[in-house]
């Protein structure tokens, strides 16, 4: 899709979903973290996983009317994955030879695990989780779309419970290894439920979103610091009770339900839909998101990622205190950000054209070497 054509809004929502992806990925502390630092965490945790989730809902919202979509997309993703993989190994093989290479404990076993998990099989190993369950979605939509479109708004409904109960339940909570992919569907058929059923803009609406964001938010941050801090669940409990029943069973059930089940994807639902309110056209904004699928491939690279941390830019310690490793945290993801963005524009700006063209072309031998024409059949 060319640039200019694209919803400013939502990639506003892309790039700061990214950001805090970025963050959460390369982050000096934790939610077990003390004070102001742990709860930052839990902040922008929070913000990132009701993100991505929306990601999954724009998917549904843009293709849920679709009869199809073209095969082009799903290879285009894995031509992308490839680049950034072997713009992640020539960053490595460069930082290697000149010497600033500085990361000496890796060992041969673990680069071979690199080699094998991240280039021979990068999308079935689940490493990218979000682009495993992504390309198995576009795979699957070809199925979905023509039985959700002849639903009504009350079966639409229905079909969404029972996927969010065969998500949760059946996937989450006993940790079956597709429960990314049904979180998936369960999203993208929210999406395409407002598509095709629920398509209103208001300022009405907006301003109700914002709200019921604002309180979903607060309470999915502080449900998520208390299920992940032991210490702080504790504090609670003695407070609430007069116990320490901070370890068992059905409280921390009942953080997990809250947390992950009630209002993370409320959190979802409520910034899919300001961001859908609020229009604007940036051209600025639409050029920097069309980079953050890279983004995550670059940033999530272990080649890539060891050889930016051996420039040894300065560290973010918690022991320095809290408002230098904030600032420290933020000018290291900041820059991960840029530089990662700024790899992916080389693409976008002076690449494209010859790897689409390449693209094309294989994708024609492909066809001419291993599919009959009509004629032949």
């Amino acid at each position: 899709m060319p640039l200019q054509k694209r919803n400013s809004n939502f990639e506003l929502l892309r790039i700061l979903t990214m950001f805090c992806v970025v963050a959460n990925h390369s982050c000096a502390f934790q939610f077990s973290t003390p004070g102001f630092l742990g709860q930052f965490y839990s902040m922008y945790y929070a913000f990132g996983l009701a993100g991505l989730n929306s990601f999954f809902m724009m998917s549904g919202y843009f293709m849920g009317n679709r009869p199809s979509i073209s095969k082009m997309k799903i290879i285009s993703i894995f031509v992308q994955v490839l680049y950034c993989q072997l713009l992640s190994l020539l960053v490595f093989i460069i930082f290697k030879l000149t010497g600033l290479y500085s990361h000496e404990g890796t060992t041969t076993l673990q680069l071979f695990g690199i080699a094998v998990r991240f280039y021979v099989v990068p999308l079935t190993s689940d490493i990218y989780w979000y682009i495993t369950a992504y390309v198995i979605l576009l795979a699957l939509i070809p199925v979905i779309n023509p039985f959700i479109q002849k639903l009504n708004a009350k079966g639409f409904i229905i079909l969404i419970l029972i996927a969010g109960i065969l998500w949760y339940g059946f996937s989450f909570v006993f940790h079956y290894r597709y429960a990314h992919i049904q979180r998936a569907v369960f999203f993208y058929l929210l999406g395409a439920y407002i598509r095709l059923h629920a398509d209103t803009k208001s300022l009405r609406r907006f301003i109700i979103a914002i709200v019921m964001f604002a309180v979903c938010y607060a309470i999915s941050v502080q449900a998520f610091y208390l299920f992940q801090n032991e210490d702080a669940r504790r504090e609670l409990c003695l407070k609430l009770v007069h116990k320490d029943i901070s370890q068992s069973y059905y409280v921390d059930m009942l953080l997990h339900f809250l947390s992950y089940v009630v209002f993370s994807p409320l959190c979802s639902i409520l910034i899919f839909e300001i961001f859908r309110n609020f229009t604007f056209s940036s051209s600025i904004i639409n050029t920097i998101s069309a980079t953050t699928f890279s983004i995550y491939l670059l940033h999530c690279q272990p080649l890539f990622n060891s050889s930016f941390h051996s420039l040894k830019l300065p560290n973010a310690k918690i022991e320095d205190g809290t408002a230098k490793c904030l600032a420290l945290s933020l000018a290291f993801w900041l820059l991960t950000f840029a530089v990662c963005s700024a790899v992916d524009l080389i693409r976008l700006k002076v690449l494209k054209n010859q790897i689409n063209a390449f693209t094309e072309n294989t994708v024609s031998w492909i066809k001419r070497k291993f599919y009959l024409s009509q004629n032949e059949a």
